[in-house]
């Protein structure tokens, strides 16, 4: 068209030329854009020329692609060595130091990371924690707390430092840490559960057998709907022993809860520790914000998790406030694992006695410890840490119950009525008793060893390896 157009302008024909640049052209001008004009269409004819050329030789392969499939494209990849071994990417889940939410991911280079360091690990963990700090510092809301603003230290799932980058594995877990130790993600919570128990008599003596709680019935909720005693009670009708006595067997002395609309119902109350995981307050959040925020936090804790330290120095359960953290009155042994023996006292639930009793009263020193009033040297200890285990060649001993009279066993103690007065309202109860429903059958009978998990310790010294596990 604008060849047609600039020879009509060349002839003095100047009605069908519909750019006004042409019109503006002089002659000279007119035979030059002519010459460029017929160039190009020769360079186009000449590159289509050469494309149906380049197609007529494609045409045989794009044939043979079309019916040997897959086959026709592999023959053009080399196969690798068996012993060639190409840098692989690493793709790392970081967290915060203390936490287990809110994970970067974060991908190396594994090439770039060993660059020009000469198997130098030192060098090379400096690298890694330099790429670390770069993503980090993209993420929304990052807010380095620490002794340095740059990462300086990384910890694995056990809470060991990772001195060699080679070692890391594809999508591992790791912890960033500003220069503080290792902070373990998990709080660990000293937790209520329970155990529907059954009774037979046997030579005269009463036996009491765990048995499964059955899920499907649904237990009556409010302490108030059930009675703490001390002892097995005296108005159970007794079963037949032959059918339970393949099950743990628990001290008739022992602290049962029975309930006052079915006698038969009995539950027995024991002590574990769980893991909670920690929820991390935003820095930028002021004050008043992270009060609610830990407030909304602390509702939402089951209540078999929550403890209640009253005045006169007893630690009441929130879910069964007639049963309170107890010291046993006869020492127990337990062993390390290099064979060292190690003299403590059992934690145990017992009901509630009220003031005077110091086997039932605690104290709280200035460094953390939780010590009996009854032995104030022995501080309640997180045994895990201490890789201990109770001692199956001593006697167990009884733990301190003493003789409960029938109005003890019959009415409240006053400190689960100051708990009723001044901590519930008619509607939590119906929360309280939340049993762990049907537990693992446990594997032994009465005397075989069991993990204790919490027990109390003779203080360790402040700077002992392990002086945490009592605080």
């Amino acid at each position: 068209l604008i060849l047609f157009q600039l020879d009509s302008a060349l002839n003095g024909l100047t009605d069908g030329i519909k750019q006004k640049e042409i019109l503006s052209m002089t002659t000279e001008e007119l035979y030059q854009a002519q010459d460029d004009v017929d160039n190009l269409i020769d360079e186009l004819q000449a590159a289509i020329k050469k494309y149906k050329g380049q197609l007529s030789k494609l045409g045989p392969q794009l044939q043979a692609e079309e019916e040997q499939h897959a086959t026709y494209v592999y023959q053009h990849i080399k196969e690798l060595p068996a012993n060639s071994a190409l840098p692989q990417g690493l793709q790392l889940k970081v967290f915060e130091n203390g936490q287990d939410a809110g994970e970067v991911l974060v991908y190396i280079n594994r090439k770039e990371v060993g660059k020009g360091c000469y198997n130098d690990t030192g060098l090379m963990m400096e690298r890694l924690l330099q790429i670390v700090h770069q993503r980090l510092q993209c993420t929304p809301g990052y807010n380095p707390s620490g002794l340095n603003l740059t990462p300086s230290r990384l910890f694995n799932e056990q809470g060991h430092e990772i001195k060699n980058p080679l070692l890391l594995q594809n999508e591992q877990k790791v912890w960033v840490s500003y220069g503080e130790d290792y902070r373990s993600p998990q709080n660990q919570v000293l937790s209520l559960s329970f155990d529907r128990v059954i009774a037979a008599k046997e030579d005269g003596c009463i036996a009491v057998y765990k048995t499964l709680l059955d899920p499907n019935i649904d237990l009556p909720s409010g302490y108030d709907r059930w009675n703490a005693v001390s002892g097995f009670p005296d108005n159970y009708h007794y079963k037949n022993q032959d059918c339970y006595h393949k099950q743990e067997k628990l001290d008739s002395d022992n602290h049962f809860l029975q309930l006052k609309e079915d006698p038969q119902i009995i539950l027995h109350a024991s002590m574990t520790m769980e893991n909670r995981s920690r929820r991390p307050l935003h820095a930028k959040k002021d004050h008043q914000d992270q009060m609610n925020a830990a407030a909304s936090t602390t509702t939402t804790w089951p209540l078999s998790h929550v403890w209640l330290v009253i005045k006169t120095g007893m630690i009441l359960s929130r879910a069964m406030p007639q049963f309170c953290l107890a010291v046993g009155n006869h020492p127990i042994r337990l062993k390390s694992e290099d064979g060292a023996s190690l003299e403590t006292y059992k934690l145990t639930l017992q009901k509630s006695r009220g003031k005077g009793d110091s086997f039932q009263q605690w104290g709280f020193d200035t460094e953390g410890h939780i010590y009996s009033k009854a032995y104030p040297e022995f501080v309640l200890t997180y045994l895990e840490e201490l890789n201990v285990k109770e001692d199956v060649t001593q006697t167990e001993h009884r733990s301190h119950q003493g003789a409960w009279s029938t109005a003890d066993q019959e009415t409240d103690s006053s400190s689960a009525e100051e708990f009723q007065q001044n901590s519930l309202s008619s509607g939590n109860q119906n929360q309280l008793l939340e049993p762990q429903g049907a537990q693992s059958m446990p594997a032994g009978p009465l005397g075989e060893s069991t993990q204790l998990t919490v027990a109390l310790v003779r203080k360790l010294e402040e700077k002992h390896p392990k002086a945490s596990a009592q605080r």
